[in-house]
């Protein structure tokens, strides 16, 4: 609950709380009203102004924190640096005019040795299939990958993929072989899909039409800083399972794609080529704020 409130409204609260228990020690020495009044009036005074120093200190930390962890650009999965994988200049002119209920999507997610799109490689391919405006029970892709080279442990310790568990599996050639058969010409959905994709575009270019599940959050909610899967999550009341899975990770920006194309719809993106402009105007955002 004091997370739903947020910093100001629990300062204001405490303050509140502070000015009340004072009162209350006052009240137990049952001074005259009079001489009540004027102890608590510099009394209430002070404790407003403690807690207006104490939050002009403490506001500006807890949110250049707050940038720095749950932005657009969180760890462990940075954005590709100029978003090229979501070839977001391109316009699919057999698409972009047809509503975004109308397509099919692949919704696509991966876990990798680390978060370097430049060195480290996919060790799991998790996809979901959506088509007709709803998630397709029972059609899904789930293949390990055993990226020719130890997990890190601390890579193990986000994912839960050891070098045992890839032992013997086929390397990212074969799993993105059968992966792209499986997508078809579907659109690829994914959260922070560059990511994906940059660590796949170094093996073969994927070339299906691609939407971002977090750059259309920045779009549809401008005034929210945190566009996380698990923020995204958490203000759709979605029940969060096997996270950081690939598998477990695409069921859940599946289920929070459809929960994101009211709020699309009420942006104005109701087609695909809208939803394109979206990510793209997203992305210019993103690229703004970096150094």
């Amino acid at each position: 609950m004091l997370r739903r409130l947020g910093l100001p409204a629990i300062f204001v609260l405490a303050a509140i709380v502070t000015m009340v228990l004072a009162a209350g020690g006052v009240w137990q020495l049952a001074p005259p009203a009079d001489e009540m009044l004027r102890a608590l009036v510099p009394a209430w005074i002070g404790i407003a102004a403690v807690y207006w120093v104490l939050w002009r200190q403490i506001a500006p930390r807890i949110a250049a924190t707050d940038r720095a962890v749950t932005g657009p650009a969180a760890a462990p999965r940075a954005p590709a640096p100029d978003f090229e994988p979501l070839r977001l200049d391109a316009r699919y002119t057999d698409l972009s005019r047809l509503p975004l209920e109308k397509l099919d999507y692949v919704i696509v997610d991966t876990e990798s040795t680390g978060p370097d799109i430049r060195h480290d490689d996919i060790v799991q391919i998790g996809a979901v299939r959506i088509a007709g405006g709803r998630i397709v029970d029972g059609d899904a892709f789930e293949r390990l990958v055993n990226p020719g080279r130890p997990i890190p442990d601390t890579s193990t310790r986000f994912h839960g993929i050891t070098d045992d568990r890839v032992a013997g599996v086929p390397g990212i050639e074969d799993a993105l072989d059968e992966f792209l058969e499986y997508a078809g010409d579907a659109v690829l959905i994914g959260h922070n899909i560059a990511f994906d994709l940059s660590l796949m575009n170094r093996t073969r270019p994927v070339e299906n039409p691609v939407l971002d599940t977090m750059l259309l959050s920045i779009g549809a909610f401008e005034e929210r800083r945190d566009h996380t899967l698990d923020a995204l999550a958490e203000h759709f009341d979605e029940p969060v399972t096997d996270r950081h899975t690939a598998p477990g990770d695409a069921a859940l920006t599946a289920r929070l794609f459809l929960r994101l194309l009211p709020e699309l719809d009420r942006v104005g993106a109701r087609r695909f080529g809208d939803a394109q402009d979206l990510c793209a105007d997203s992305a210019a955002r993103i690229r703004g704020m970096q150094p």
